[in-house]
């Protein structure tokens, strides 16, 4: 019988002095390079047995997380998060050491510059089919001797075709 003022749940909710909690040792690598960086992460979720995906991306600028096997340098899949929670989707066991890959942000200037040229570009084209070649350009022998028509042309297919092709995830 319990002591008078004693709980008998109080044991079931204090945490014991053995007790830590679950975590992995992760060893992050961006793009196959590093590791750089290795931390610990715990783990999370119900069972306490989930990585924190959503989190590891935030603190590392990371828009992607794939397993990765450091000695040949090889991507494996990728480590997909619940969406409601952001814990991955698969378990992981207490105290292992774990090796991931991480894919960083893109930042927003390269995007912006591509838009950037593929508007010029054919705007400056249709101002030279409209108006017809200025003087200074006929006459130099730069312009004409490097950049012949179809030269200009396959550039311009080359610049749409990498615009609208599908990139693997």
């Amino acid at each position: 019988m319990a002591a008078e003022g004693e709980s008998l749940a109080a044991p079931l909710l204090e945490r014991s002095a053995g007790r830590r909690d679950p975590f992995v040792e992760v060893r992050l690598y961006r793009r196959g390079a590093g590791p750089v960086a290795i931390f610990r992460s715990d783990l999370s979720g119900p069972r306490r047995d989930r990585l924190d995906v959503r989190r590891i991306q935030a603190n590392h600028g990371l828009r992607a997380l794939y397993a990765f096997k450091p000695e040949g340098s090889r991507r494996g899949l990728r480590i997909r998060c619940d969406p409601a929670a952001g814990y991955s989707a698969l378990p992981f066991r207490d105290g292992a050491a774990i090796a991931l890959d991480g894919e960083p942000k893109e930042s927003w200037t390269k995007p912006v510059s591509v838009i950037v040229a593929g508007l010029l570009v054919p705007a400056l084209m249709a101002a030279v089919a409209v108006n017809g070649v200025p003087e200074p350009l006929r006459s130099s022998r730069v312009i004409n001797g490097i950049f012949p028509p179809w030269i200009l042309v396959s550039a311009v297919i080359i610049f749409a075709r990498a615009r609208t092709r599908p990139r693997a995830p």
